[in-house]
């Protein structure tokens, strides 16, 4: 029984082997995974490449499959047109936000800021992924980069000029404005190329331009844009629209040109506008302008430019393939002011008649705030010849600009003359304020000074000598021997001295007007003259100057706001012509800038206000007596504070007694002219009445002769064109006078 129960249950352990039991569950071990390098390093180089514009580092870090196609150059022309788009001055990369791995990819936020002419500054941010391969991270290319959608599409940007600002007359005279036009233009992407070479002939015929200027216009040129040939009126425009209609790439949109209704009317003070100049158009350009635009050359056009011609704007969009526009940054343009001037066309048009056809030029300033009323040249022009169109008057213009006359230049700030006895001025108060000579100081002049030796003999203008005579005296008489005796005299104590008060009474540097092109004259000392002609200064140099001959160059504004800062007693004002800046929302009034002081004494300014009373009222010194001779006038004011001026003949000896006598202040000068055998330069100038300035009027004639018998009528005309008086015959002395 039990031999048999043992059997059974070695039986039944050994049957249990053959059961399908289920094995033990265990989790493989796998080798533990190797991980990537952070992409960051690669992103920062990429980044770092864009900064610099190192566009072959660039090339390099991109991936194998996204250099198919690309190179360095062509990277570069990518960027370069997209930015020449956007106008972009500069654009900064930088990353924004972490780095997400998956895999062997790697994304990261790439943000760029956009500085741009245009439209401004702005920020955008696209996506950036790099791939691992070869051990390295390398950027995925994708145009996003340069600007997030530019792989669906393309930035266009829209441009907006504004309209150039106008230029009137203190009374709202137009002189300068915007006229209607109409600009023919090309669109290349609809030139027929069979009928090209006829379309450029019909257009060279109708506006004047060479054929190859005209393709040269729009050869690189996006197709679909309007590009601007040339401006027309609308009578001509019609007269070729038969001719013009053939050609479908041609048309005419709506445009202005500039315009000079009053031309007539103080041109070189306005100015003109002409084509940009090659070495100012990157100027221009940086300013957000094509190039092709009109903009100012001389005058007020030319000195306020900027200001007239307002500031471009622009909407820079994003075009996509699917033909929608998605607006990227837009910023709108800035108007041109407009500028009205000081000028009074009623006394402008006087002081033009009065100068007439002789070359040279007047200046009338307001003698309280140097305000320009009336600034003529001549030769003059006419500025509507210089409207911004191709067809107006070609060769009237090609006729004025090789006129040997040199019409252009305004001869009132661009004209440099020695300013003869004017200068005689400024010698007097330096006499006097260096304590070389006194104003009662009694000088003898027998017609010669032999002051440097008999052997450097100078005379005076008046051949007998005016014998004992003071100082002030020698102003109103224009005495030179006295004068050479006081530059001898400065001259011992300091050879730059002269000079010096020269340049306190504004002269050798540019008077600061707004208008183009002023010169600065020229104020020499020992320095100047031992580096500009490499000579020492002598004696004879500052007895020279001291009468203003020698080296010493002035314009005749020059002279007119040293007049002025006299009849301020020793104020100087910088001389102006634009009285107020108006735009749409603002306006601007110039108001009267003080720059300096004469710095001299009380004493000092009257005598040399006595002096140029003398000039004119002294009737044993003055040297334009004659020519102020019935210059009877009385100042009267009125109830309403108005002030009339009538003549001396219609009042009463007590009306005479109460009434301010308008009595003129003037010095007379005669320069002798640098160019052999020629007449002296002929100078006036003068303020009225003296005792309570009002006006100042400055007048130079080119080699008319003297200043007392030619300039000075023409002075006393302007005095009574200025206060509304009948204007006087031209009195010529017989006398030669200073």
């Amino acid at each position: 029984m039990n031999a048999l129960w043992l059997v059974l249950v070695l039986l039944v352990a050994s049957c249990s082997d053959l059961i399908d039991t289920p094995a033990p569950t265990t989790t493989p071990t796998l080798p533990p995974p190797t991980a990537l390098p952070s992409a960051v390093g690669a992103a920062l180089a990429f980044v770092d490449a864009l900064n610099d514009n190192d566009y072959a580092t660039v090339y390099e870090l991109l991936d194998e499959t996204s250099r198919f196609g690309l190179d360095t150059e062509t990277l570069r022309q990518n960027f370069a047109a997209e930015r020449a788009t956007a106008t972009a001055l500069t654009v900064t990369y930088q990353l924004r936000g972490g780095m997400l791995t998956e895999g062997d990819i790697a994304t990261t936020s790439l943000t760029s800021a956009w500085d741009t002419i245009l439209v401004g500054s702005f920020q955008v941010s696209s996506i950036m992924r790099l791939r691992f391969r070869g051990n390295t991270w390398r950027v995925i290319w994708s145009r996003d980069l340069i600007l997030p959608g530019l792989s669906r599409g393309r930035l266009v940007m829209q441009r907006e000029v504004p309209q150039r600002g106008a230029i009137y007359a203190v009374d709202g005279t137009e002189l300068a404005v915007q006229e209607d036009r109409l600009t023919l233009g090309v669109r290349r992407g609809l030139v027929d190329r069979a009928q090209e070479p006829a379309m450029l002939e019909t257009l060279s015929q109708i506006t004047g331009l060479d054929t190859a200027q005209i393709q040269a216009r729009y050869a690189n040129a996006p197709p679909d844009w309007f590009i601007p040939i040339a401006s027309l009126d609308e009578d001509t425009l019609t007269r070729h629209s038969a001719t013009l209609a053939q050609f479908v790439a041609v048309s005419a949109v709506p445009s202005f040109a500039r315009g000079y209704p009053n031309s007539q009317i103080a041109p070189h003070v306005v100015g003109y506008v002409g084509a940009i100049a090659p070495d100012t158009l990157n100027g221009y350009r940086a300013r957000g302008f094509t190039g092709d635009e009109q903009v100012g050359l001389s005058g007020v056009e030319g000195y306020m430019d900027a200001a007239l011609m307002g500031q471009p704007g622009g909407r820079l969009q994003l075009a996509r393939d699917d033909g929608s526009l998605e607006l990227v940054a837009e910023r709108p343009f800035v108007r041109g002011v407009d500028v009205t001037l000081t000028i009074s066309p009623a006394l402008q048009l006087a002081a033009q008649s009065i100068l007439g056809n002789r070359a040279g030029a007047v200046v009338v300033l307001d003698a309280r705030d140097s305000a320009v009323l009336a600034m003529a040249s001549y030769p003059t022009f006419d500025n509507a010849i210089f409207s911004s169109t191709t067809l107006d008057k070609p060769e009237a213009r090609v006729q004025v600009l090789n006129d040997q006359g040199f019409p252009l230049v305004n001869r009132a700030i661009q004209g440099s003359y020695p300013p003869g006895s004017t200068f005689k001025i400024v010698t007097l108060a330096a006499g006097l304020s260096e304590v070389v000579a006194q104003a009662d100081e009694i000088f003898v002049d027998p017609g010669y000074w032999d002051g440097l030796g008999q052997e450097y003999r100078k005379t005076c203008w008046l051949q007998r000598g005016h014998g004992r005579i003071s100082l002030v005296g020698a102003l109103s008489a224009s005495c030179n021997v006295v004068f050479y005796e006081v530059g001898k005299r400065l001259d011992a104590v300091d050879q730059a001295q002269l000079s010096a008060y020269a340049r306190r009474f504004g002269l050798g540097r540019p008077t600061g007007i707004e208008l183009a092109g002023e010169l600065s004259g020229i104020a020499p000392d020992p320095d100047w003259k031992r580096a500009l002609r490499g000579e020492v200064w002598t004696s004879g140099d500052t007895v020279n100057l001291s009468i203003g001959q020698g080296f010493m160059l002035v314009t005749p504004l020059q002279i007119a706001q040293m007049t002025a800062a006299i009849a301020n007693d020793g104020e100087i004002r910088r001389p102006h012509v634009v009285a107020r800046l108006s735009s749409p929302t603002t306006e601007t009034v110039v108001e009267a800038e003080v720059t300096g002081r004469l710095d001299l004494k009380p004493e000092v300014l009257q005598a040399i206000q006595a002096g140029m009373v003398g000039t004119i009222n002294d009737r044993r010194l003055g040297t334009t007596v004659r020519q102020f001779e019935g210059f009877d006038y009385y100042l009267l004011s009125d109830q309403t504070g108005g002030v009339s001026v009538v003549p001396g003949r219609r009042l009463t000896a007590r009306q005479r007694s109460q009434a301010q006598r308008l009595i003129v202040a003037g010095k007379s000068g005669t320069a002798q002219a640098p160019q052999p055998n020629t007449k002296p330069h002929a100078w006036f100038t003068a303020y009225a009445p003296a005792d309570a300035p009002r006006v100042v009027v400055t007048v130079l004639l080119e080699n008319a002769g003297e200043g007392s018998v030619h300039a000075a009528p023409l002075a006393r005309q302007l005095i009574e064109a200025y206060f509304r008086l009948p204007i006087s015959t031209a009195v010529r002395s017989p006398v030669i006078t200073d």
